[in-house]
């Protein structure tokens, strides 16, 4: 992605990522685009929160993605892999507006990962992610 001139913008312009605590949930927060570029990002930022949430649930905002490309969806799954060891599993928060649900459909992971429509939903200590 590059603008008018031809820069291309650095990765923290292209996606912004935060965290914040929702209780004892950790909410890792995902603005723009998620590809080559800014997909260990991801990865880093979600692994970060798995360490630092021990057994506590972990949501993953996808909600404000622009863009979700392969090496975002392999972010996804090593954090998933990772994740498998513990007792709260990842929750992904996904728009079906969005172009984010697309990719996960077509590859199969919104079979694999835990998919909810809302943070607010993701929070909820027994809610059912997506069918």
């Amino acid at each position: 992605m590059s603008d008018r001139s031809g820069h291309v913008p650095a990765a923290e312009q292209i996606l912004l990522i935060s965290h914040r605590q929702a209780g004892e949930a950790t909410v890792v927060t995902v603005v723009g685009e998620v590809d080559l570029l800014t997909a260990p990002r991801l990865l880093a930022a979600v692994s970060d929160a798995l360490e630092r949430a021990g057994s506590h649930p972990v949501v993953v905002d996808l909600s404000e993605v622009s863009f979700l490309g392969s090496a975002g969806l392999a972010a996804l799954v090593d954090a998933a892999v990772a994740d498998e060891g513990r007792r709260e599993p990842l929750r992904v928060v996904v728009d079906h507006t969005r172009p984010v649900i697309r990719p996960l459909e077509a590859t199969g992971l919104d079979q694999v990962l835990q998919l909810y429509r809302s943070v607010e939903d993701a929070l909820e200590p027994r809610a059912d992610p997506l069918p």
